[in-house]
């Protein structure tokens, strides 16, 4: 760009100078020589900057696109983790609800026939017997557990204890 403005301004000189005709004849035609090089050159530069335009463009749409997406991904995992926070305390709560009453369970069959409450308690899904086992008194527990078939007794016995470690 610096030449052709250089050039532009030598050719002007040279043509200012110029004292024969002949001389201003061939100025004339280098000037529409450098005139249609110069136009050629314009139009390029014109293309060239349409071009960058257009592309800046685009990029500045691909960024408000990927900022709008962001903002979504960011928003959508706030309430991921506000989901999880919640269902984690509703967890606890259930976890903590069933403890008590498999206490209150375990309190009820302690003032059960020993022996009905092992029949009870022998055809109860495993993990609930072993919290109601876990509810009683040690005497109790054992009383119930006597009054069991022995298979399900050392069944029992043996979730019991390692629920206890």
């Amino acid at each position: 760009m610096t030449r052709k403005i250089l050039f532009l301004l030598l050719l002007c000189l040279f043509v200012g100078s110029a004292d024969r005709v002949g001389q201003a004849d061939e100025t004339s035609s280098a000037m529409s020589a450098a005139s249609v090089e110069e136009r050629r050159i314009l139009a390029e530069l014109r293309e060239a900057r349409q071009f960058l335009q257009d592309r800046e463009q685009k990029v500045a749409q691909r960024e408000m696109e990927l900022k709008t997406l962001r903002e979504e991904v960011d928003k959508k995992l706030a309430e991921l983790e506000q989901r999880r926070a919640e269902l984690a305390q509703m967890l606890a709560e259930k976890d903590e609800t069933e403890i008590r009453k498999a206490k209150e369970l375990g309190k009820m069959y302690e003032k059960m026939n020993p022996i009905k409450a092992a029949e009870v308690i022998a055809s109860l899904e495993k993990d609930l017997a072993v919290s109601i086992l876990e509810g009683m008194r040690a005497k109790s527990a054992g009383k119930i557990l006597a009054g069991m078939e022995r298979e399900t007794a050392a069944d029992l016995t043996v979730s019991y204890s390692s629920l206890a470690e």
